[in-house]
C-alpha cells in the first residue's frame, strides 16, 4: 500500500488543489509560486514515486533531460572562466532551475493518469482573470485597487497594475489565464444552450480585453488577438464566430482610444517602436560597433545578439547575460527581453536547436496532428487552449520576461507538461 492509498492524506485532493491555484500563486508572487510548485513537486513523488519512477520514457521525456544535463554542463563549463563571480551564480542558477524538470515529469504524470482533473484549473484561471480584471477596473475609476495600491504607481506609462503593485504585469497575466475561461464553458459546461454560451463569451471578451486596454500592456493584447486569430483560422467548428469577435474587439478599442488619451498614446508609441526595430535590422551586418540606439528595446536585443557571440556554441551559462553584456554596451538589463535571444546568449546555438526540437516536437504533436493531418487527436479539444497558448508564447518576434524566471519558467513548463500528458490520453482513447 501507497502513502497515496491512506485515507487521511487524500493525496489526490492536496494536489489537486495545490495545481488548482497556481493561477493565484502568481498574483501573489514569485514567493508564492515556488513555494507551491516545491510542493506540488515534493508530494507528487511522495504519494506516487514508485509509479513516477516506473514511467515509460518517452522521446520528448529525454529531450527534455538531455536539456537539462547540457545546462548543467554549460554551467560546469563556465566555472572555469571564472569571471567575477560569474560562475558561482550560473551554478546557483543551474542548480535551482533543476526543480522544473521535477515539475514537468509530476505534472505529465498526475494529468495523464487522471489524477488531477483539469477542470479545477479552468475554474480557478476563470475566477482569478475575473477578479484581476475586476480591480484594474476598480483601480481606473477609484485612484487605487482593493488592496490599496494606487494607480500613480504606473499612471506616467498610462498603465494599472491592479494587484501586482509596481509590477505592471496585469496585461499578461490576463492574456495568459483569461483563454481557460472560455474552453470551461465550451468545453465543461455542456448544460448550458447556445444561446446563454454566446452571452456569456461576449461578457468575458468585454470585460477581460477592456482590463487589458487599461494594463497597458501592448504585446499581450496582440498576443490575445493572435491566439483567437489562430483559433478561428484552426477550428472550423467556431470559424463564424471570428466576425462577432473582431467587431466586438474593433469598437471596444476605438471607444478606448476616444476616451483615454493614454491607451491611444501607447498604441502609437507601439507602432513607432515597431518602425525603428524594423529599419534598424540591416544594421546588425555592420561590423562597426553600435553605440547609439532609437529605443531601449532594440538595444537590449542588440546586447542579447552580442552576448550570444561571446560565447557562441555553448553560451555562458544560465544568468550569464548581464555579465557579458556589459563587456560591450554598458547599462545593460538582466535579460534581452527575448526568449530566443536569452536562450542563445546563455545556452548557445547547441542549446537553441535542442529547445528548437522540442518547440518543433510539440507543434507537430499539437497543430500538425490535430489540425492537418486529422487523426483522432483532432476531438481532444481540451489540448486546444495549452497548444495555441504555447504558440504564442514562443512567438519569436516579441518582448518577453527571462525565460529562467520563476514565473515564465512555471508557465511554460505546466503548458509543455499538459500538452504531452493530453496527447497521451489521446493515443490511449
Amino acid at each position: 500500500m501507497s502513502i497515496a492509498d491512506i485515507k487521511v492524506f487524500n493525496a489526490k485532493n492536496i494536489l489537486n488543489i495545490l495545481i488548482s491555484i497556481l493561477p493565484i500563486s502568481f498574483i501573489a508572487g514569485n514567493l508564492i509560486i515556488n513555494l507551491n510548485l516545491i510542493l506540488i513537486v515534493f508530494l507528487s513523488f511522495l504519494f506516487y514515486w514508485r509509479e513516477i519512477l516506473n514511467t515509460k520514457l518517452l522521446f520528448f521525456d529525454k529531450l527534455i533531460i538531455i536539456i537539462f544535463v547540457y545546462t548543467i554542463f554549460t554551467s560546469v563549463i563556465n566555472t572555469f572562466e571564472q569571471i567575477g563571480g560569474l560562475e558561482t551564480l550560473t551554478l546557483n542558477k543551474t542548480i535551482s532551475f533543476l526543480r522544473f524538470l521535477f515539475f514537468y515529469f509530476a505534472m505529465r504524470f498526475l494529468i495523464e493518469k487522471n489524477i488531477f482533473n483539469l477542470k479545477f484549473f479552468f475554474i480557478s484561471a476563470t475566477l482569478c482573470s475575473i477578479f484581476v480584471s475586476l480591480d484594474l477596473i476598480y483601480q481606473f475609476i477609484n485612484g487605487e485597487d482593493i488592496f490599496g495600491y494606487s494607480s500613480s504607481l504606473s499612471i506616467n506609462s498610462g498603465k494599472m497594475s491592479g494587484p501586482f503593485g509596481e509590477e505592471q504585469i496585469a496585461g499578461s497575466y490576463l492574456q495568459r489565464f483569461s483563454i481557460f475561461s472560455f474552453f470551461l464553458i465550451s468545453v465543461y459546461l455542456l448544460n448550458l444552450n447556445h444561446k446563454k454560451k454566446i452571452i456569456i463569451y461576449i461578457s468575458l471578451l468585454i470585460l477581460f480585453f477592456s482590463s487589458m486596454l487599461l494594463a497597458g500592456n501592448r504585446m499581450p493584447i496582440i498576443l490575445f488577438i493572435m491566439f483567437w486569430s489562430f483559433l478561428f483560422i484552426l477550428e472550423d467548428r467556431i470559424r463564424k464566430y471570428g466576425i462577432i469577435f473582431f467587431i466586438a474587439i474593433i469598437i471596444l478599442s476605438y471607444f478606448f482610444f476616444q476616451f483615454n488619451n493614454e491607451i491611444n498614446n501607447y498604441i502609437e508609441g507601439f507602432a513607432n517602436l515597431t518602425m525603428q526595430i524594423v529599419n534598424f535590422l540591416p544594421n546588425l551586418a555592420s561590423e562597426q560597433k553600435i553605440t547609439q540606439f532609437p529605443n531601449i528595446y532594440i538595444k537590449e536585443f542588440y546586447s542579447g545578439y552580442n552576448s550570444w557571440l561571446e560565447n557562441f556554441f555553448i553560451g555562458g551559462g544560465i544568468n550569464s547575460f548581464h555579465f557579458n553584456c556589459i563587456k560591450t554596451i554598458h547599462a545593460c538589463a538582466t535579460h534581452p527581453h527575448n526568449y530566443y535571444l536569452e536562450i542563445l546568449s546563455e545556452l548557445g546555438l547547441i542549446g537553441m536547436i535542442l529547445w528548437f526540437i522540442v518547440f518543433l516536437y510539440l507543434f507537430y504533436i499539437t497543430i500538425v496532428k490535430k489540425y492537418i493531418l486529422r487523426t483522432a487527436f483532432k476531438n481532444n479539444h481540451i489540448i486546444t487552449p495549452f497548444a495555441l497558448l504555447f504558440l504564442v508564447e514562443i512567438f519569436p518576434i516579441k518582448s518577453t520576461g527571462s525565460f529562467f524566471t520563476t514565473g515564465n519558467a512555471t508557465f511554460i513548463f505546466f503548458i509543455i507538461s499538459a500538452i504531452i500528458a493530453l496527447s497521451r490520453k489521446s493515443q490511449y482513447k
